[in-house]
């Protein structure tokens, strides 16, 4: 959350030329803002609704590619981790105290209702381990511009290197 997946996301398809699409803003167009849908229907109607978004997207063809920005609970549905198969998974890093002045005043975030850096921090010990055993890429992006680390992701992709840590590639 507020880790950067859709500016990152912008611009890594523009550099390797390819369709961008974020699963929030797909969910949003067919079923309304997300804070009214967890009001309204509760969480699980949320992720229901992205998980057929993401399996719809994935159904598709893409002829140029695709970089798809996923929220970040949709992979703990084991059914939404098992349609991204074999394609690049990029874990996209940042502390509390970077993302925190991201989400300074957003009122879009029903799971950060209350206090907002203890539930990001608990999201995150929950989350974590499943980002890291997916990804194929791990990406801090703390202290780099969405520009440089989409950069610094397709030069890796291009190399076939398997892994970034730390802003390296390893």
């Amino acid at each position: 959350m507020a880790s950067g997946k859709s500016s990152v996301g912008v611009a890594l398809a523009g550099i390797v030329g390819a369709e961008f699409l974020d699963t929030d803003a797909l969910v949003v167009a067919e079923h309304g803002p997300i804070p009214e849908i967890f009001a309204a229907r509760g969480e699980e109607a949320f992720r229901q609704a992205e998980a057929e978004v993401i399996a719809r997207v994935l159904s598709r063809g893409h002829p140029g590619g695709l970089v798809l920005a996923l929220g970040g609970g949709s992979v703990l549905r084991e059914e939404t981790r098992a349609r991204l198969g074999n394609v690049h998974r990029i874990y996209l890093r940042a502390s509390w105290d970077e993302v925190a002045p991201r989400l300074a005043g957003s009122a879009d975030r029903p799971l950060l209702a209350g206090d907002a850096e203890n539930s990001w921090k608990s999201l995150m010990d929950t989350r974590r381990p499943v980002f890291e055993s997916l990804s194929t890429l791990s990406v801090d992006t703390g202290h780099s511009s969405a520009a440089e680390v989409a950069a610094l992701i397709a030069s890796t992709i291009a190399a076939g290197a398997c892994r970034v840590d730390e802003g390296a590639i390893a």
